[in-house]
């Protein structure tokens, strides 16, 4: 005998069956536009990101500013700094004047910069990892990821300003020895090495900027040959700045001593060798005394008398630009 075996297929769906079939397929259809639509929105959003993290740096670039790295995981590369060379893809390549080791590749660090818009100076920080060191003895070249993310912010804690070339009077910079002591009086100072006074026609070096904890010196392209060639970062500096404080006369005999952080060349129609420096101690000579008071400097404390004269010039200049 032949079994025959018949399925079930079920009658036609009812109207309610059929409504709830469309409703789930239209909330199925809404959450996946929903989904595509967000996802198009961040791509957007992320492609906008992406677009003015690149305008921020091509404008550093193009202004020759100094990108300042910190490695925290490695303190012998604290105080990095480096101009931008190239802006790839995924990385940015960066110029340091000074060896620096293959053993910071893989190295997380925080990256600040900064960047002149029309509004203002704008300060910017960033997180990356260094992907690799090309490093020779005298200059390096250090490739980061590229950042997905900046953030505004700035290193420097203090204001740094350019100070007019007519409150600058006297500018003297002589290479110290560590194997020796820092003078105590002016008669154990030799002739500098470079020198500045009010009136010179050439103009050997000149205070590109200045804070309460450093100055940047700028020595001209055309006085190469008589600059310190063999200082490097970590160098030290013996210098001299007689000022002048406000539209009086009164003059400050400022003395210090300075460790060199980096060293960059400035290109442009007036090329220079810029100097950046730390100040390590500092004093105050005394009208007619050779005596030398030192007092110790750290970038927390910074210098009080070199504090009271940039807020002054600060203030000075943001009258003059209204």
């Amino acid at each position: 005998k032949q079994r025959h075996i018949t399925v079930d297929t079920g009658g036609p769906m009812t109207g309610t069956e059929l409504f709830i079939v469309v409703v789930f397929l239209i909330v199925a259809l809404s959450v996946t536009l929903v989904v595509v639509k967000g996802r198009l929105q961040s791509i957007r959003h992320e492609a906008k990101r992406a677009e003015m993290i690149r305008h921020m740096l091509e404008t550093a670039q193009e202004q020759n500013e100094i990108f300042d790295l910190n490695a925290e995981e490695r303190h012998s590369h604290k105080g990095l700094a480096g101009t931008l060379t190239k802006i790839l893809g995924s990385q940015l390549e960066l110029e340091i004047l000074s060896y620096v080791s293959r053993e910071l590749e893989g190295t997380p660090v925080e990256v600040f910069f900064r960047a002149m818009l029309p509004e203002g100076p704008a300060f910017f920080k960033f997180q990356s990892t260094v992907q690799q060191v090309k490093g020779s003895y005298e200059k390096s070249y250090i490739m980061l990821a590229m950042p997905k993310e900046i953030d505004a912010g700035q290193k420097r804690h203090f204001i740094r300003v350019k100070p007019p070339k007519d409150l600058v009077r006297v500018i003297g910079v002589w290479e110290m020895d560590p194997a020796k002591p820092i003078p105590r009086n002016t008669c154990e100072i030799g002739r500098p090495l470079l020198h500045y006074k009010a009136g010179m026609e050439n103009e050997l070096v000149q205070v590109a900027d200045i804070s309460a904890t450093g100055m940047a010196l700028r020595f001209p392209a055309e006085s190469l040959e008589d600059k310190p060639v063999d200082l490097n970062k970590g160098s030290q500096l013996l210098c001299l700045i007689i000022y002048q404080v406000s539209k009086d006369d009164r003059v400050v005999t400022f003395w210090c001593t300075c460790d060199v952080l980096n060293i960059r060349m400035q290109p442009g129609p007036d090329p220079a060798l810029i100097l950046g420096t730390e100040f390590s101690n500092w004093a105050v000579l005394e009208q007619g005394k050779s005596e030398i008071n030192w007092f110790h400097s750290t970038p927390k404390s910074g210098v009080s008398p070199i504090t009271q004269w940039v807020m002054q010039m600060d203030i000075q200049q943001r009258k003059l630009t209204g």
